[in-house]
Parts: structure tokens; sequence; C-alpha cells
């Protein structure tokens, strides 16, 4: 994306989109986006088992969403892997015809 800049995902964004996040999550009591799990919010990093944000569609893929809230979602920190949850939402076609 030519003459798209996204801020790196770090400092101080970063600590307030998960702040954001574990807020939002604490309230709904939103399980782990990912296992589906509940999420004990009041662990901090880097326990493995506390908050972190995930991207549903992935900062690589889509890098103008990085900073978008309605592109984050709770998930415990060991199950976050950094690729998105768009993998997750639907296989899609198969390349071949079988």
């Amino acid at each position: 994306m030519q003459g798209l800049h996204v801020p790196p995902w770090s400092g101080r964004r970063r600590q307030e989109a998960l702040a954001t996040v574990k807020a939002k999550g604490r309230r709904a009591k939103s399980p782990c986006c990912i296992c589906d799990q509940g999420i004990d919010y009041s662990l901090e990093y880097p326990h493995p088992q506390s908050c972190s944000v995930q991207h549903i569609k992935s900062r690589k893929r889509y890098p103008g969403l990085t900073w978008d809230p309605s592109n984050w979602a709770p998930a415990h920190l060991d199950c976050n892997k950094g690729a998105g949850l768009e993998p997750l939402q639907g296989l899609g076609l198969t390349s071949n015809d079988w």
C-alpha cells in the first residue's frame, strides 16, 4: 500500500489499546477469541494466560486496520500467535476440485 503510513504496534498506543480491550472484555466477560475459554483479566503480561490484543484481520495483510478498535479482540497471550483470525472464519474455496 503505497503512501500508507501505519505507526508500529508499540509504545503508549499499544498499551492504551490493550487497556481498551481488557476493559471492554472484562465488562462483557468475553472469552478468548481463539480458544473460547475464559480470560482472567486481572493477570498481567508476561503471564501466558493474560489478556492480549488479537487483530481479527492480520496487521500484515491489513495494515490499515492495525489501530482500528473494531479489529481488536481479547485473546490469551499464549493463544495469540499474530496471524489474525480471518482463516478461522471459514476455509473458503479449495484449490482443486475434489
